[in-house]
């Protein structure tokens, strides 16, 4: 139970942490120049570091916190849901061994999900300078610290298409055993 927010809550802040260095690492001009959004400003106060890269990652961190715990809580209510469903949708089996759970992910899947999204983030990361030419807007509004807390969403469903692209081989082959299996007709 509640495999999906445990793997998010896992996969998620080590994708958020390599975007960011990517990001920091490409040296844009938008954190160098960085300053705090006025409604932060009040509301951090002197809590704020100095340095613009400091201020930055400070408010990066907060922009992708708030995302990252919304999605991890409707996560929760959907895995609690769902196992509370789950003794409807299949037909009366004995339960499964107290010491062992099922696998939910293939070997490759699994990483291939965790590389794709760490690889992905810092790619992400490094080109957003690029892509998002500096992070700034007309009129001098800084939207850098939005784009890098968005990235590690985004890779994370690029890294869950790429798993499932990974698991195809294998559920093909697991049907075609099925049907070809001694003992049934075709």
């Amino acid at each position: 139970m509640f495999r999906t927010v445990r793997g998010y809550l896992i996969l998620a802040p080590p994708a958020f942490v390599a975007a960011l260095l990517a990001y920091l690492s490409a040296k844009p001009r938008a954190v160098s120049t960085f300053t705090v959004y006025p409604f932060l400003a009040d509301v951090l106060g002197t809590g704020l570091p100095r340095s613009p890269s400091a201020r930055f990652v400070v408010v990066t961190t907060l922009f992708f916190l708030v995302p990252y715990l919304v999605a991890g809580v409707l996560l929760f209510f959907s895995d609690v849901g769902a196992s509370a469903a789950a003794s409807l949708w299949r037909r009366q089996r004995a339960p499964a061994p107290a010491g062992r759970r099922p696998r939910t992910m293939s070997p490759e899947a699994f990483w291939t999900l965790v590389a794709s999204s760490l690889i992905l983030a810092a790619l992400a990361g490094s080109q957003l300078p690029k892509v998002a030419h500096g992070g700034e807007l007309p009129g001098g509004v800084n939207v850098a610290p939005a784009f890098v807390a968005a990235v590690p969403f985004v890779a994370l469903g690029g890294g869950l298409f790429l798993a499932l692209l990974a698991s195809a081989p294998r559920a093909v082959v697991q049907v075609v055993r099925r049907r070809t299996a001694p003992g049934r007709g075709l």
